[in-house]
């Protein structure tokens, strides 16, 4: 039994765990195989689906990885999923809605091995450049694979705006992540990185308040919220410090690595 053991410890990729330059820190590293060697599990908690996260190493994360902001876990040593909460073929007529109200905006469809966009547009031209996936583009949101773990709205501050209000409005089946920006997570109702944080430590048999998280964007407010203790780095979003029980040093200078410090002199 090491001083971690029973401790699931969930980490936000891009801006927590990764410093700015796409890299993990030494010290960040250093810390989570401390971690994990006296027990922890740690795990990564992303927006990125799988076919757009790349930087799994079984040294770092010894636990099934939360992709698509809860959407899916995806156990990297086995190569499965092990548990899938995205949209079924239920949301076809609202993600229709969308297309036809917002013709300008792209619609990103992730299942598990296929990416599919409706209106592929710079903005997700770019997004997708960004995570090395090639899209297949299709016309109507039937041609896509289901279940999809998630989907994404691509375009103008104002169209995501509007497609927000209307969203709220028309499309009971369609949940999404509130934002102020040009790309829109889109989850099925009730789904987010919190519930399905939670969902993971029922999986590995750990107590609700062994269950830490440390993330930076307002897409993480959900897993911070569910967590016993939650951690922002100093870069953050305004939005999820104020769900902060700690406020720990920047990504550039290994936020996660401070947040393991801080459960080793509470163990």
């Amino acid at each position: 039994m090491g001083k971690y053991s029973g401790i699931l410890l969930a980490s936000d990729y891009d801006g927590t765990l990764a410093a700015s330059d796409g890299t993990i820190p030494e010290r960040v590293r250093q810390a989570i195989r401390e971690f994990i060697a006296e027990g922890g599990y740690f795990t990564v908690s992303t927006g990125r689906t799988l076919l757009g996260f790349h930087a799994y190493e079984p040294e770092l994360i010894n636990a099934p990885a939360i992709l698509a902001n809860g959407g899916m876990i995806y156990d990297y040593s086995t190569r499965t999923v092990t548990a899938m909460f995205g949209l079924d073929e239920t949301c076809i007529p609202d993600l229709r809605k969308v297309r036809d109200r917002f013709p300008d905006l792209a619609i990103e469809m992730y299942a598990p091995d296929d990416t599919c966009c409706i209106h592929l547009n710079e903005r997700s031209r770019r997004h997708f450049a960004l995570h090395r996936i090639i899209p297949r583009e299709i016309d109507d949101p039937a041609e896509a694979s289901f279940p999809c773990a998630k989907v994404m709205f691509g375009g103008s501050a104002d169209d995501i705006l509007a497609a927000q209000a209307f969203l709220s409005e028309n499309c009971p089946t369609l949940g999404f992540v509130p934002t102020d920006g040009t790309l829109l997570e889109v989850l099925r109702p009730g789904t987010g990185k919190g519930t399905t944080l939670l969902r993971l430590a029922e999986l590995l048999g750990i107590a609700p308040e062994n269950v830490y998280a440390v993330g930076d964007g307002d897409n993480d407010i959900d897993m911070l919220n569910a967590a016993s203790a939650a951690f922002v780095p100093a870069n953050g979003h305004p939005a999820a410090k104020a769900c902060a029980s700690c406020i720990v040093c920047s990504n550039d200078d290994g936020a996660a690595a401070e947040v393991i410090e801080i459960l080793a002199k509470n163990r």
